[in-house]
Parts: C-alpha cells; structure tokens; sequence
C-alpha cells in the first residue's frame, strides 16, 4: 500500500466559517458528556502552536514576618514574593473515521447532516479520548497522594478484590485536603462553602450506599435531598461527608491489579480489527461482519471462563511475574468471554469484535480490577491547548476517489500541575 503521509500537501479542515462552526459543536459535546476534563483548568495558548510548549507560572503567597516592629526602624525588607512554573510540552492528537461512498451512513450525512456526524460518533469518539487522557493525567500523581485500601498495602498490586472501599475514607481525605489548604473545586449551588468533589466508579458507589445501609444511614445524601437548584455535575450521585460523589466507567481499570491468569496471543496469530467476536452473544446479537474470524487463538487457554472480563494489552509488571495492563497503553481492550475452546483448542470468543490490532505475544490478562476514586479539591491538572479540537475531512485520495474520510486534531495535554489539590484512593470493588 502507497505511504500516502509521506511528502503529501493538501488542506485538512473546512473553511474557516465551517470549521468554527463545527469546533464549538464538538467543544459542546465535550462539555455535555465529558466528566473528568470539565474540572481541568483549560489554559490556551495559540502561540504554543509554533513553539509546542505552554509554561504555566503561578506566584505563591507571601509568607509575612509578624515581628513587632521598632519605632527607629523606618526601612522595611518587604515580604518576597516568588513562583514556580509547569512546562506543558503539546502533543498531536485525534482520530478518524473512514467509510466507502457507499456506505449508507455517508450518504445521510452527505445529505446535509454532518453535524450529526460531529454530534454523534464522532463527538462520542473526542469525548472518550479527552477523557481517558484526562483519567490518565489525574491518575499520574505521585503515591503520596494516594491511599490504598487493605491491610499494609503500599500499591494497586498489594489491593486485593475483596478490599473494598470503606466510606470513612472520604472523610479523612476531606480532612487531608482542608489542611492543605486546598479552595475546593468551583461552585455549583448557591453556597459559599467549600466543595470537594469525588469522581469514582458505579461500584464505589455501591459499596458505600451497601455500608449506609447497614448502620449509617444518616450519612449518604441523594442528589435530590441537598441540591434542589438543578445545578448538578454530570453524573453526580450523591454525598457522603460533605464529599459529592459522580460516577464514570471510564475509572473503573479492569485487570489493572494483581494477576490471577494470563497467557498470549499465539505465534503466528495477530489479530486484526473485526475479529474475536462470537456469532451470536447474549442469544439475540449476531455480532461483527460475515467472514470475520469468530475467536483469537491464545498460547494455553487454562484457566480463563466464560464471564470473565479479560485485557488484551502490552503489559506492564505485577512484580509478581504478572502483566497488567497500564492506563497509559491506548491499545488495550478489554472483552467478555462467551465461549472457551469453541471449534478447537486454545480458542476465546468475546462479546464484542476487536476494534483495535494485536500483535503475536501481547498479553491477554485476567486480574484483580481496580476502582480509582479521585477526591478534587480544586484544578490539579492542566489542559494545555495549542489548537483546538476541530473536525477535518481529508480530501480522497484512493485511486477510485471512493474513500471518505471525517476526523478531529487538537494540539493539546493533560498534565498534572497541582498535585497537592487531590487525593486518589485505589480500591477493589464488592462482586455480585
């Protein structure tokens, strides 16, 4: 296949007016499904296209001398004032959808309803990369700001499942953080009080409505019993100590804990995109396209069941002999298994087609799943913008002119700058 990136010149966004047009609907979509990058604080700098670098500087608060002073002395020091900066070096991102001039989708949206396009797939697509790298920007603060539930555990690999969250938890992190000093994150009811926020997983917040039920009743608030304003956060839950909790999968790290199984993808079988999926899951979906194989071939298929939430990925290190995966491998997927040697040995079958490619030896992992729950007393991460996230549609370049091609770039990073303002608890999650 030709290298078409290589010395190619052509236009990649809409003129002007469309493009701005179509900016603001993706930066609206972002604002209206997005949980986690709303509580970055956006710093843009258009010049940082050219030079690639945003330096975020803040100035610290005096420090005074309360001292008496002496009536002969009329010369003061003066208090000193200094500062201390972020480097934000910005990083392409984005992504593209391509599909034939046949596809029925493109000819609905060549009927004039490409904003449907930007609104829909495409604006899911952005919201779900800008939030995962935001997940990943929060969750980079260093361990002395993080909590670790069990008995001595100094890391995620020390949490095991049955480690759940215990709700005092969020008290004594609220109590950290007011020492700290920390504003609280920006209001969103009409009240002057200090508010710290939690963005957690739908287990969490299980487990801790479990643990009201059973004895602190009194303790968890639901949205519609303290905020009757209807100014909420997106997906916000409820409240526990003063914290308000939101709730978002995307913390949920599945197989990011200890290792129980592994194995790896076969010599000789690397997946390709479409593959994997079962014909037919859950009795009623017929799943993936005619053709496409039905399972990958592992090295030994020991061990793993049908049920089980399985990671392909590069692997990181349990210390244990294990591989887990990281949050910061984008080539991860994580399935359901539905069939276990299904047509041959050392075969799985998932719920779902693979939607991205593995090589031969890449890992496919089952293990301990770890809920991170983010207390925010403010802005710790930075979203530096060079350029905005905006659509383009590339110009067709197949030999048929039959290709189409709706995408989105930004220059842009999340970067952690703050990291005193938040603490983040590691948990295992109750299993029913």
């Amino acid at each position: 296949m030709a290298v078409y990136e290589t010395g190619a010149m052509w236009s990649t966004t809409h003129p002007s007016g469309q493009r701005d047009y179509y900016e603001q609907m993706l930066l609206d979509t972002l604002r209206t499904q997005s949980i986690l990058v709303p509580f970055a604080t956006m710093k843009e700098d258009f010049r940082a296209r050219d030079t690639g670098v945003i330096i975020f500087s803040e100035v610290y608060d005096t420090d005074p001398n309360y001292n008496a002073l002496s009536e002969t002395g009329i010369w003061l020091t003066g208090s000193y004032l200094d500062s201390r900066s972020v480097q934000i070096a910005l990083e392409i991102h984005g992504d593209v959808l391509k599909m034939s001039d046949y596809n029925e989708l493109v000819n609905f949206w060549n009927n004039g309803d490409l904003r449907g396009l930007v609104r829909g797939k495409l604006g899911q697509n952005q919201v779900d990369y800008l939030d995962i790298l935001a997940r990943n920007a929060y969750l980079s603060v260093d361990d002395r700001y993080k909590i670790f539930t069990g008995t001595a555990s100094a890391d995620r690999f020390d949490v095991a499942q049955v480690d759940v969250f215990d709700p005092d938890l969020a008290e004594l992190v609220r109590v950290h953080l007011e020492e700290r000093e920390i504003p609280g994150v920006v209001q969103v009811a009409d009240s002057p009080g200090q508010t710290i926020v939690c963005a957690t997983t739908p287990r969490v917040i299980y487990d801790i409505r479990t643990a009201a039920a059973t004895g602190n009743g009194d303790s968890w608030l639901e949205v519609q019993e303290y905020e009757q304003t209807g100014r909420k956060f997106t997906a916000e839950a409820g409240m526990w100590a003063g914290v308000r909790f939101i709730r978002t999968n995307r913390l949920k790290l599945f197989n990011h804990g200890t290792v129980d199984h592994e194995t790896i993808i076969a010599t000789g079988e690397a997946t390709v995109v479409g593959q994997g999926a079962a014909g037919t899951v859950d009795t009623v979906y017929s799943v993936g396209q005619t053709g496409a194989q039905d399972h990958i071939l592992v090295l030994d298929s020991t061990g793993f069941v049908v049920g089980e939430n399985v990671t392909i990925c590069v692997g990181g290190d349990d210390g244990a002999g294990g591989h887990p995966p990281e949050e910061g491998d984008g080539t991860q997927e994580t399935r359901r298994i539905v069939a276990v040697d299904s047509g041959g040995s050392n075969r799985l079958s998932f719920d779902k087609p693979l939607l991205k490619p593995h090589d031969a030896g890449a890992y496919v992992v089952a293990g301990v799943d770890i809920s991170a729950s983010i207390f925010m007393g403010g802005p710790a991460v930075v979203y530096g913008v060079g350029e905005r996230p905006h659509p383009t549609t590339p110009p067709k370049i197949d030999d048929l002119q039959m290709v189409q091609r709706y995408g989105w770039r930004g220059f842009l990073k999340f970067q952690m700058y703050r990291p005193e303002w938040l603490e983040i608890v590691e948990s295992g999650g109750s299993i029913t």
